[in-house]
């Protein structure tokens, strides 16, 4: 680790993002309803994309959209999954339908205690709504769902809503510590506010998926191949 006043002197978002993008094309985010995109979200915590998408493909053979009774319910039929037969399910089979995604106890419960609260609430399983709250409001009314946290909510934002927010995972956590975006031990709650001030709204998005491309090819958590990085003569190292 390096020492000294130019351990804490970081690159300039704009400077990140020229030779980011110089280096990597902008991978693309298919666009899903917000209901399906905080499942996809929450499939997602603690396991590989694959293994998400392999528990999505899971739901979706398993429930499909336009069974018989999910008009007459009042389900959205957005996406590939009847959210009413997700809700129908057992607590058993919910937790074997996802269980390739890993933590199943934990997961299945919080996608039932969601379709749960929304059918309750608002007389649908649908989460069309948040297109009417503002940013803040809708990342404070997804985070008192059961297993929601900030990323999450900014991911359903971001990916479905477009909204210019800058979901905080692994990758861009572990960056913004290594280039002095942030101290060495913040956590990933401060690390999304603190690049709510830095990057541009317009460049959030970008910024997002560049740093996730970044992170899983060079910016490794292990052995980061820093001689092959384009941000190498600027970056402190923060803890390499």
């Amino acid at each position: 680790m390096s020492s000294g006043p130019q351990a804490t002197r970081s690159p300039g978002t704009d400077l990140v993002l020229r030779h980011l993008s110089e280096r990597f094309p902008v991978p693309d985010k298919p666009r899903l309803a917000p209901l399906d995109e905080l499942v996809l979200t929450i499939l997602s915590q603690s396991t590989t994309d694959e293994n998400r998408d392999r528990a999505w493909r899971t739901l979706a053979a398993r429930y499909p959209a336009g069974e018989v009774g999910d008009e007459a319910d009042g389900a959205s039929a957005a996406g590939p999954i009847s959210w009413e037969s997700v809700l129908r399910a057992t607590p058993a089979e919910l937790e074997d339908a996802v269980r390739v995604a890993g933590l199943a106890n934990q997961k299945a419960p919080a996608i039932h205690a969601a379709l749960e609260r929304l059918r309750a609430e608002a007389g649908r399983i649908t989460l069309d709504h948040l297109e009417e709250m503002s940013d803040e409001d809708a990342i404070a009314y997804l985070t008192t769902f059961r297993g929601v946290g900030v990323k999450t909510a900014a991911c359903v934002l971001c990916f479905s809503l477009r909204r210019p927010v800058l979901p905080v995972d692994t990758h861009v956590l572990r960056i913004a510590r290594r280039l002095a975006w942030v101290p060495p031990r913040a956590s990933a709650d401060l690390t999304y506010t603190a690049l709510s001030r830095i990057v541009a709204p317009s460049e959030r998005f970008r910024m997002h998926m560049l740093l996730i491309t970044f992170g899983r090819s060079l910016c490794l958590a292990r052995a980061p191949r820093c001689g092959e990085c384009p941000l190498e003569p600027e970056c402190p190292k923060v803890g390499v």
